[in-house]
């Protein structure tokens, strides 16, 4: 059976380091797993002694008893020194024992002789980068991606790691151009650009790119980036318009466009191209969000225009992926104390955040301000199922099941949420004053007295 190759496994590896990492350093794009054969070497004309050490080493290996499988191919290598598998073997075995100075001198020696194996290099680049050596990995990631144009992920993320910018840029426009645009490489190219502290030689490059080739709407989106990340807005601005002019059905633009516009105060410019980024097939949900969140505070200064939301409403309720920009509606409501608005809009969002604690508790309290007891009760229950052990929701569903006149399993389901309340006396006050309001209903007047005594005196000791 055939071996995943090491490339798979040093993608992740990549990707864990750089994820838990404080330097900023862009995340490495995980590759499909790609499958290799091994360097096929025939042993030759070798004796039995030497085959039978060879065999040892292979079964001691895929037992991983890596330690023994070295020892058997240093014997092989006493008896005939010449196989190159030998020092594959070797280097492998030092990689899993993460003894990597030593698998990287294996995997050398078998590299003097077949210099442009792919396999091979894969796992040399593993053994690089698990040492941090990021300017050796760069040699051999350049010779990868001639095997593969997806290494050009990995030699761009490398060149970002050395600092390398300009290079990190030229390689991702290559792969534009041959692969076409990727969220990942876009997300990739922001992040360089951040670092680059003299845009000129980017600036004018893409200059050039655009004048050769009019027509190619990404170079006009990258310069537009680079002119705002410099903070030239008007040579930026200047850049959409041409592109515009050139290709007046793009829609990508526009994610630049409106801003320009608000920034302009021309709301009604502004809002078509706001319109138009939303309903677009080619942009993505995130940058949807920015748009809301844009025009979400340019609203918040300028409240004049609140009734242009409605506009924006319209188009979102024909995005069924919209649930991010629903949240931020949501929160944009909830600030305005317009309660019913923003339990619509935070219902909606549920769909991408079922499991959301924050969002799950400011649901089912609105439900309860609102007087929508029937809501409330089941969505305290379905976020009981998700957290058991937060009392929050035990008394939201307690507060429905009262006011549903059906005291006793409120009275029940309060009960057992006290167990969990540590050290809030607030909390503790609430629950106090549902029990009593249950007892009452219940009819045991005594102890609904009781439970809203002891709920007035932990208010007024907090």
């Amino acid at each position: 059976m055939m071996k995943v190759s090491r490339c798979f496994r040093v993608i992740v590896l990549v990707t864990i380091f750089l994820s838990v990492s404080n330097t900023g350093y862009a995340q490495i794009k995980q590759l499909e797993p790609t499958w290799n054969q091994p360097v096929e070497d025939d042993l030759g004309n070798v004796s039995d002694e030497f085959q039978e050490y060879f065999f040892e080493a292979l079964k001691q290996k895929a037992i991983t008893n890596y330690e023994r499988a070295i020892e058997a191919l240093q014997r092989c290598i006493k008896i005939d020194p010449e196989p190159v598998i030998l020092y594959l073997e070797l280097g492998k075995n030092y990689l899993e024992l993460e003894r990597y100075p030593a698998a990287e001198e294996n995997f050398g020696k078998v590299l003097e002789q077949r210099p442009d194996n792919k396999y091979v290099l894969e796992l040399m680049f593993e053994v690089y980068f698990k040492q941090q050596k990021y300017s050796e990995s760069v040699s051999v990631v350049e010779k990868l991606s001639t095997f593969d144009p997806m290494f050009k992920e990995q030699l761009a993320n490398l060149y970002y790691l050395e600092e390398r910018y300009d290079d990190a840029i030229r390689v991702l426009d290559e792969l534009t151009e041959e692969l076409g645009t990727d969220s990942y490489r876009q997300e990739l190219r922001k992040r360089i650009t951040l670092k680059l502290t003299n845009p000129n030689s980017q600036i004018q490059r893409l200059e050039d790119k655009i004048a050769e080739n009019p027509k190619v709407e990404q170079n006009y989106l990258n310069l537009i980036y680079i002119y705002s990340q410099d903070d030239q807005k008007e040579k930026a601005f200047e850049v959409a318009k041409r592109l515009v002019d050139e290709k007046p059905d793009s829609e990508l633009v526009h994610m630049a466009l409106y801003k320009f516009y608000l920034d302009d105060n021309d709301i009604d410019k502004a809002m078509t191209s706001m319109n138009t980024t939303l309903k677009s097939g080619v942009i993505d949900e995130a940058s949807k969000y920015k748009v809301i969140k844009d025009f979400l505070d340019y609203i918040n200064a300028n409240p004049q225009y609140e009734d242009k939301l409605t506009q924006v409403i319209t188009l979102l309720q024909q995005d069924d992926s919209a649930d991010k920009v629903f949240m931020e509606l949501g929160n944009f409501y909830f600030a305005k104390d317009e309660k019913a608005l923003a339990l619509n809009f935070y219902e909606r969002s549920l769909k991408g955040a079922s499991t959301d604690y924050e969002l799950l508790k400011r649901i089912v309290l609105l439900q309860i301000d609102l007087k929508r007891y029937e809501k409330a009760r089941v969505g305290s229950e379905l976020a009981i199922e998700i957290y058991p052990a937060q009392p929050i929701f035990y008394l939201a569903q307690g507060v429905a099941l009262i006011n549903l006149n059906k005291s006793q399993e409120g009275l029940d389901i309060l009960l057992t949420g006290m167990d969990y309340i540590i050290e809030d006396e607030k909390m503790e006050a609430d629950f106090y004053r549902q029990i009593g309001l249950a007892y009452k209903q219940l009819g045991d007047e005594p102890k609904a007295t009781r439970y809203k005594e002891k709920a007035s005196e932990l208010e007024n000791k907090s």
